[in-house]
């Protein structure tokens, strides 16, 4: 995260405290039944899921409840940069979308932002259980959780990390590779930019590291991105800079996104 908490807050990063994933996953399924819905319609995130229950909510309660998650998961109801982004990529990259969920969730969530490095740094096919997960956890946080929260939370995040395709395994989960796509990886760039980094430390960075690929594929994927208008690498020398804020801005017609 960047030194900068205040910028990235008013971006829409939540930078401490707990998260969604204390009682609910990506919520992928959701977020897609809204997505699908929000498309089609002007209507508030509040009518969508509340009034017209676009999610098939069988209560009101339950309704509200996922209202408030998917405004903690992805800020449906406040449209903050980081999600307007999101919303607008979304009907652009069909085979992108948990990848891009999972990444603004990662911008949302600190707890599963935490989680990120009992699953990433595996190799593909090493097993990774809940209790690993639980570990870090623990060695973050000791005496944070309780033993039951602690499981509740790991699990959610275990199954979260399945979802977008690191994962794979219902029970027995192992190491599996992501398949992101040009635009998933022009959206971890946005958020690696708004968090202050930039050139070369771009391409490593945490965000970037969602993409489960080496340095020199996640720069081949971010020119391939750059064909869809959403980036733009200058090189001159051995320098490198990578422009995100401007091109996305101008393709996804966004111009509040060229100030953040």
């Amino acid at each position: 995260m960047s030194s900068d908490r205040t910028r990235i807050q008013r971006a829409g990063f939540k930078t401490a405290g707990g998260g969604t994933h204390q009682s609910k996953t990506l919520m992928l399924a959701e977020l897609t039944a809204y997505m699908q819905a929000a498309l089609h319609s002007e209507a508030s995130a509040s009518d969508l899921i509340i009034e017209q229950n676009v999610l098939g909510k069988a209560t009101l309660s339950a309704r509200k409840i996922a209202l408030t998650r998917l405004t903690g998961l992805y800020a449906v109801s406040e449209r903050a940069s980081i999600a307007s982004v999101l919303f607008a990529i979304w009907p652009l990259d069909h085979h992108g979308r948990p990848l891009l969920a999972l990444l603004a969730a990662l911008a949302r969530d600190p707890l599963l932002r935490e989680s990120a490095a009992a699953v990433l740094p595996s190799s593909l096919g090493a097993s990774v259980r809940w209790p690993d997960i639980a570990a870090k956890f623990e060695a973050q946080f000791p005496d944070r959780f309780s033993p039951s929260m602690l499981k509740s939370l790991s699990q959610n995040c275990a199954s979260s990390w399945s979802q977008s395709g690191h994962l794979r395994g219902h029970i027995k989960k192992v190491r599996n590779q992501a398949k992101p796509t040009p635009a998933v990886a022009a959206y971890a760039a946005l958020l690696a930019t708004v968090c202050g980094f930039g050139g070369p430390t771009l391409l490593e960075s945490p965000w970037m590291d969602v993409l489960d690929l080496p340095p020199g594929e996640r720069l081949s994927l971010l020119r391939q991105a750059e064909a869809q208008g959403l980036v733009r690498l200058r090189t001159a020398g051995d320098m490198l800079e990578i422009v995100v804020r401007q091109p996305m801005a101008q393709t996804l017609r966004m111009p509040d996104l060229a100030e953040l």
